[in-house]
């Protein structure tokens, strides 16, 4: 008989887990090669109740370690992102622990799926390992929209208020943001004494941002939920809308104005350069973040020449569906042009939504043959309220346990600002058959385990929706040209945010570099592509190469597919096969395309027949 600790009573983390008793003995257990027959009907049973051990204490340690993804799945969260070298280290420590228990489960036993989520779970398990040896140069927890505080800002309005309790459980982690506004405050400290600066560029967007989240009590981001309503008539009500008004004011606004404070002391002691490569180790430090970004196994200057190689291919298709329209093809005339035209477009701003929907369901009579069924998860469509200059052109939020219905916001400024153009290259690539299609995919598949349902890695989801572009272009008879060239300009953006990406962090790029690279490709002004591509890559080095890298990957694996299977290959069933693995690292798919095409190209006889 075998018992199973949890990882966690493993390392004396204290996780209350019920051990689970298995049958036979520890020679059924670890990998098979010293096995001589078949894997059996019991050891297939054994080995994925040991692989659900491992993800449930994976779930598990996710509730500490990334509250805001445990938020989503609607779980009580009494903790706040802790970003301290003393929580890496626990990190890597659960992850050594996990390799461990992964290595002991008969994988030749497992079921392709549950096999799929082990290679996952590995995959992970040892790029968490690692990172403690980039704690300093870690030096993004300000970054708009992905910062510490924006998450912590995403956890409180992700809380459900029912009674006292949950509003006491409240009130708990808005107390831990002012103290997490002084965690930052004594990391970053610690960074400048060791020579480890944000860049200029980035603490002057970093400390706008910080400063615009302190504000009052009814419009901080820390306020209390959007979807819960102070009744005047109810006691509890009253004391905690004041409680939460106090908190805001005497602590929360002190604790971040005194960090904004310093981040301003510090800033003009920082680098005009933008990228990774100036700080200490900052070169393998990036070279680690390009691979767990996109999933690739590539260098960051390999990943250059094939951003460069990717721009050459996509250019010429720009060019010519430019001219299939009719612009200019002078760059300035190009931008009046685009410019007089959303003008035109948006004269009514409030029909956008409707728009959209009008094109979300002609893309989705058109793409659903190619790729599959649209999800039946809900889709709410509006206006971003109170964008600011730093706000996207599109936020896409998945939908999640907490709230069932996705939602997609367009910044109508930015929209107006650029081209109303790019409007079906938005919904193709952000809606469908891009973004919405696979995250809703993945999400409504029930037998999954958690973090594979909620999952994603930029390589795979970002370069789905630029993939998603390419082959909707391609199948299109709807489009018309002006459109097709929306499309394209989307697909050479991604490509020329691979080259910005690593120019900057590996190549030494300047700001100046990159300008001069971007005006040669994109028509849109300076500033755009300043905080679009050369801010985009100092603050979160790697994600804007994910698209370009995971979309060439996909490319790759569709064409070995097309390849193996020759006139059995079907573009819609390989889509579909995709689609149902979910956001997986791109060689855990890869491994998984393989296992399916030689299920494809060797049958099983059917029941019954003589072998």
């Amino acid at each position: 008989m075998r018992q199973r600790q949890t990882i966690g009573e493993r390392l004396g983390f204290g996780c209350q887990s019920a051990w689970y008793v298995v049958a036979l003995a520890m020679s059924l257990a670890g990998c098979a090669t010293a096995t001589r027959r078949g894997p059996s009907a019991l050891d297939t049973l054994i080995a994925v109740q040991e692989l659900d051990g491992v993800g449930e204490d994976y779930w598990r340690f996710l509730q500490f370690s990334e509250p805001d993804l445990a938020a989503k799945a609607g779980n009580a969260i009494t903790t706040l992102p802790v970003p301290t070298q003393d929580w890496a280290k626990r990190d890597a420590q659960f992850a050594r622990a996990a390799i461990a228990s992964l290595d002991e489960v008969h994988v030749n036993a497992l079921p392709q799926d549950a096999y799929v989520s082990w290679l996952s779970l590995r995959w992970e398990m040892e790029a968490m390992s690692g990172r403690t040896a980039f704690h300093w140069t870690n030096v993004f927890d300000f970054s708009p929209g992905r910062s510490t505080l924006d998450r912590a800002a995403t956890i409180l309005q992700l809380q459900s208020i029912k009674d006292v309790g949950t509003a006491q459980r409240f009130t708990g982690l808005l107390e831990k943001v002012a103290e997490l506004g002084r965690t930052l405050r004594l990391e970053y400290e610690e960074r400048a004494r060791r020579g480890i600066r944000l860049s200029r560029p980035v603490a002057e967007h970093a400390i706008a941002h910080l400063r615009s989240q302190i504000a009052p009590p009814a419009s901080s981001p820390f306020r209390l939920p959007r979807d819960f309503t102070v009744s005047t008539d109810t006691a509890w009500h009253m004391q905690l809308a004041r409680t939460v008004d106090e908190l805001i004011t005497q602590r929360v606004n002190p604790s971040l104005d005194s960090l904004a404070t310093f981040l301003e002391r510090e800033k003009d002691l920082g680098s005009d350069m933008p990228g990774h490569l100036r700080l200490p180790g900052g070169a393998m430090h990036y070279a680690a973040l390009l691979r767990y970004r996109s999933t690739v196994e590539v260098t960051p200057e390999e990943a250059h020449a094939i951003g460069l190689r990717e721009v050459s291919r996509i250019a010429p298709l720009v060019v010519a569906a430019r001219r299939a329209a009719g612009l200019p093809i002078d760059r300035d005339s190009l931008r009046a042009a685009l410019k007089r035209d959303s003008i035109l477009l948006f004269d009514e701003r409030g029909s956008l939504p409707e728009r959209i929907a009008h094109l979300f369901e002609s893309a989705v009579k058109e793409m659903e043959p190619m790729f599959g069924p649209v999800p039946t998860t809900g889709l709410s469509v509006g206006v971003l309220a109170n964008a600011t200059i730093a706000s996207p052109v599109a936020v896409y939020e998945p939908a999640t346990f907490r709230n069932p219905s996705a939602l997609y916001l367009l910044n109508v400024d930015e929209l107006v600002s650029r081209s109303a153009v790019y409007l079906p290259a938005l919904v193709l690539g952000d809606l469908m058959p891009g973004r919405h299609l696979q995250q809703g995919s993945q999400f409504e598949i029930a037998n999954r385990p958690i973090f594979r349902r909620l999952g994603s890695h930029d390589g795979f989801v970002k370069g789905w929706e630029v993939y998603a572009l390419e082959v909707a272009d391609s199948v299109s008879t709807t489009l018309t040209p002006s459109q097709r060239f929306g499309v394209r300009m989307r697909e050479l953006a991604a490509a020329c945010g691979l080259v910005i990406d690593t120019g900057i962090n590996a190549l030494g790029w300047s700001r100046a570099d990159a300008l001069k690279f971007l005006r040669a490709y994109l028509p849109d002004d300076d500033e755009d592509l300043d905080r679009d591509f050369v801010l985009a890559s100092a603050e979160a080095p790697g994600a804007l190469a994910a698209a370009a890298l995971g979309a060439r990957e996909l490319r790759g694996l569709r064409r070995w597919a097309t390849r193996e299977l020759g006139a059995g290959f079907s573009l819609a069933e390989f889509h579909r096969e995709v689609l149902r693995v979910g956001s997986v690292p791109l060689p855990v798919l890869g491994s998984h395309l393989e296992r399916w095409i030689w299920e494809l190209k060797h049958p099983a006889p059917p029941a019954g027949a003589r072998r």
